[in-house]
């Protein structure tokens, strides 16, 4: 007891000190730990849904200054069944596609979409910030072809999207949508490629190529080949000449193994590289070619006999760094 007694009297003084009464206070223990913990946590809540509340005080503005043109553009997305391309949208640019997608409905500031070809995914995409590229339209003498806003609700089967709701924008816009320039192949043979069927991915080396393109053209007269008029780091468009006979699948959306060799005038030589390409467009060209517009999804690296391949993110980097030093 005499023990307890002089280890008691020591806390007070210990306590006194310190400037307490000698008896401890737990509501205002609490009172000023709860002053400092609610200031972090709405700093914290602030910072961490700042590009959520920023966007909800600019869409409540454009909504009050523009709300019949935005209603407009809204349904003609909607009565029209426009096809627009979704993408992730991170530091100013567009870096993976999510899915194409039509809008069913627009309802308490959301858009349901209808989800088409959609892209295999991990990424979290509630509140994600997209892209959305539409086919250029004119409305009150402006030209529309995209617009920016967050994701609201994405359901996910595994890797596979399956349902997917945006908010409306804080406004409609014409964006330059293509990330890469093109490099118009100015002499043929500048650009060669040989093609494969899809299909062909793990065997296309062993088999003579489906389409290619040839060193003299005036020698082939009515004979299939193929055309390149341009390439970029995200992909090319070719032409196939006189297309008859057995041809590979090209329908829009279907693949096609590449193998594309790029003459380098600074050292004289070809550099090539191997890719799986999907159709993204087909069009009718003249002389009865078929055009066709391919996006690089994969690229291959050779592995003893065998080619492993790499999914591509917008482009293929180390072509992107090959184009910029030849245009350089």
């Amino acid at each position: 007891m005499v023990e307890f007694l002089a280890q008691s009297d020591y806390l007070r003084e210990v306590q006194r000190t310190f400037g307490s009464s000698g008896h401890l206070n737990v509501m205002e223990l609490l009172t000023q730990a709860l002053s400092l913990a609610i200031p972090l946590a709405v700093v914290y809540l602030l910072w961490r849904f700042r590009l959520l509340l920023l966007y909800g005080v600019g869409r409540v503005l454009s909504r009050m200054l523009w709300s019949a043109r935005h209603r407009a553009v809204e349904n003609y997305l909607v009565s029209r069944g426009v096809l627009i391309e979704v993408w992730l949208f991170e530091d100013g640019e567009p870096r993976r596609k999510v899915c194409d997608a039509r809008v069913n409905s627009v309802q308490g500031g959301r858009m349901v979409l209808q989800v088409l070809n959609a892209q295999p995914t991990i990424a979290r995409l509630k509140n994600a910030r997209v892209v959305c590229y539409t086919k250029p339209f004119a409305y009150s003498g402006k030209r529309i072809n995209a617009f920016v806003t967050l994701v609201s609700h994405a359901a996910k089967k595994g890797i596979v999207l399956k349902e997917l709701s945006i908010l409306t924008p804080i406004r409609y816009q014409f964006i330059i949508r293509r990330k890469h320039s093109r490099q118009k192949v100015a002499r043929e043979g500048a650009v060669r490629v040989k093609a494969w069927a899809g299909r062909k991915i793990n065997t296309f080396w062993m088999v003579r190529p489906d389409l290619q393109t040839v060193n003299n053209p005036a020698r082939y007269d009515d004979r299939t080949r193929l055309s390149v008029e341009n390439i970029s780091a995200g992909g090319l468009r070719m032409f196939v000449i006189n297309p008859k006979g057995d041809l590979p699948p090209l329908d829009k959306g279907s693949q096609l193994v590449l193998r594309v060799s790029i003459w380098n005038p600074k050292t004289r030589k070809y550099s090539f590289f191997t890719a799986l390409g999907t159709i993204r467009s087909r069009f009718s060209a003249r002389g009865g070619a078929v055009g066709l517009g391919i996006q690089f999804t994969s690229e291959g690296e050779k592995k003893g006999t065998r080619y492993a391949w790499h999914t591509v993110h917008g482009e293929i980097k180390t072509l992107a760094k090959f184009l910029a030093s030849i245009e350089g």
